[in-house]
C-alpha cells in the first residue's frame, strides 16, 4: 500500500510547492512522521479533551506554510531511512 500511495503523494507535496503553500524543503518523506505525529497527540489526548488535535493540526499546518518556513537544523529522511522508522511503530 505504501508503494502505491508513495507517487500520488509526492505530486500532491510538488503541487502544494508549485502553488506556494507548502514550504520548499518538505519532502513526500515527511508526511508520514507529520501523521504519525498528529496521531500520538490524539491518542494522549483523546481521554481529557476530545477536540485538542484540531489546535495541534492548525499548529502544524500554520508550520509547513511556504510563509512560515525557515531553515531546517536536518535533512529528511531517506525513503529507506523511513521504511526503517514505520518498521519501528
Amino acid at each position: 500500500m505504501r508503494e502505491r500511495l508513495r507517487p500520488p503523494l509526492r505530486r500532491l507535496v510538488e503541487r502544494a510547492q508549485e502553488q506556494g503553500a507548502l514550504r520548499a524543503d518538505f519532502t513526500a518523506e515527511d508526511l508520514p512522521l507529520v501523521l504519525w505525529t498528529g496521531g500520538r497527540v490524539i491518542e494522549k489526548t483523546e481521554a481529557v479533551a476530545t477536540e485538542h488535535w484540531r489546535r495541534y493540526l492548525g499548529l502544524m499546518l500554520d508550520g509547513l506554510r511556504a510563509s512560515a518556513a525557515t531553515p531546517l537544523p536536518a535533512p529528511p529522511l531517506t525513503e529507506a531511512q523511513l521504511a526503517q522508522a514505520a518498521e519501528r511503530q
